[in-house]
């Protein structure tokens, strides 16, 4: 009920068993009423002394009235945020709530960058200002930005604009890395949004540059490997991101032929459960199907273009996979005190379909997970599907 007062949990800002003191703070809302959702969210965060604030929000928001009440109560603070796919918070999806993330102005110091119509952004306009705010960062920071620095990038995940964006951020932060989630909408694909300058726009995206004196680690990473099944893209709409043929016959028949299936098993779970990958060298990058159309072509979560080869995937287990990846981090950084990631919605769907959704939740509390479920997942200048992609925040070393 709307203006109803909705259950709160601070996730990890209390003080941990070993003396260590954290310096995130994350924390969420199930109000309904946008009003009460961002105030609950200030009385978690203390946003007075953050350096930023992160959140994720429930599309079923009056958007409007959750940009002013954000705006308003965070006066002061740099916020950035978007609507998503599901909110991951307590090491689990919740549902219709919004979420968020502050760092303190003690361990992190931040600058963010916010960048509108995203239509008819230049190229070199926007490596302009990414840089202007590395200069703007490194002036402030008192530990030095170099090694100590991290990039987010949030990005409207209908506007088809990642391919052109990232590359040209990635250069622009000349090795500084770079992780980030495209904005989700549930599962509708009608509209999904940017918290911008204020309010929540289109065609937008948000960067913040992070520097820390505490060690982390990035993430990127899938669990599949390639087969000997291959897919060419014989005829396509790069623009759309649609595939209408493959090997020279409808796309939708042709990819049920290679997986196995019908035309009738068809879903957003069979397509979770069934992706696609593109060989580059060493490396393999998951290109996911989001729905089938009415002419029995395909749309993607990501670029597509004619020539494109494409590999049957199969899977290596999601859960072992992250588990891990997970056990590198820990070596690299000691326990995390947060992990925060943009997972991709089609591995809670194949999570689900495969009856392991309670066990991903329950790794994912393990190692303090906070985040949402995306429509696209970047890694530095690449757009990619059916990935995690997040970072590693450990404790400081004094």
């Amino acid at each position: 009920m709307a203006g109803a007062r909705g259950t709160m949990q601070t996730l990890v800002s209390e003080q941990p068993s070993s003396g260590r003191v954290r310096s995130v703070r994350t924390a969420v809302s199930n109000s309904a009423d946008p009003v009460v959702a961002v105030a609950e969210l200030a009385e978690q965060l203390h946003p007075d002394s953050a350096a930023c604030v992160v959140f994720f929000c429930t599309p079923t928001y009056d958007l409007h009235a959750l940009g002013k009440a954000v705006s308003t109560t965070f006066e002061g603070t740099l916020v950035m945020g978007c609507t998503t796919a599901g909110e991951i918070a307590d090491g689990g999806v919740i549902a219709n709530p919004i979420s968020a993330v502050a760092f303190n102005d003690q361990d992190f110091t931040a600058a963010i960058l916010h960048l509108d119509d995203l239509a008819f952004a230049d190229e070199s306009h926007i490596a302009s200002l990414v840089r202007e705010t590395i200069d703007d960062l490194s002036q402030r920071t008192p530990w030095g930005s170099s090694g100590h620095t991290f990039a987010l990038s949030l990005l409207d995940g209908l506007s088809s604009r990642e391919e052109m964006m990232l590359p040209v951020v990635h250069h622009a932060l000349d090795g500084i890395p770079l992780f980030g989630g495209s904005a989700g909408d549930a599962m509708n694909f009608n509209s999904t949004y940017v918290y911008c300058n204020g309010g929540f726009q289109e065609n937008a995206a948000a960067i913040a540059l992070i520097s820390t004196r505490c060690p982390f680690s990035l993430i990127s990473s899938h669990h599949f490997a390639p087969s000997n099944e291959k897919l060419i893209v014989t005829k396509a709409d790069p623009e759309r991101r649609v595939v209408l043929e493959f090997n020279a016959e409808p796309a939708a028949p042709e990819y049920c032929r290679v997986m196995g299936l019908s035309l009738d098993d068809l879903s957003d779970g069979t397509f979770a459960c069934h992706p696609l990958g593109v060989q580059l060298g060493e490396h393999l990058f998951v290109r996911s199907v989001r729905q089938v159309n009415d002419d029995l072509s395909l749309t993607f979560f990501c670029a597509i273009d004619n020539g494109i080869i494409l590999t049957k995937l199969n899977d290596t287990g999601l859960l072992e996979h992250f588990g891990k990846q997970m056990q590198s981090v820990i070596a690299a950084i000691g326990e995390p005190q947060l992990v925060l990631g943009c997972d991709c919605i089609h591995r809670f769907q194949e999570a689900e379909q495969k009856q392991q959704l309670d066990a991903l939740t329950e790794l994912y509390r393990r190692f303090n997970v906070v985040g949402f479920k995306t429509f696209g997942e970047q890694r530095d200048g690449l757009h990619v599907n059916h990935s995690f992609t997040g970072i590693a925040i450990g404790y400081r070393n004094d």
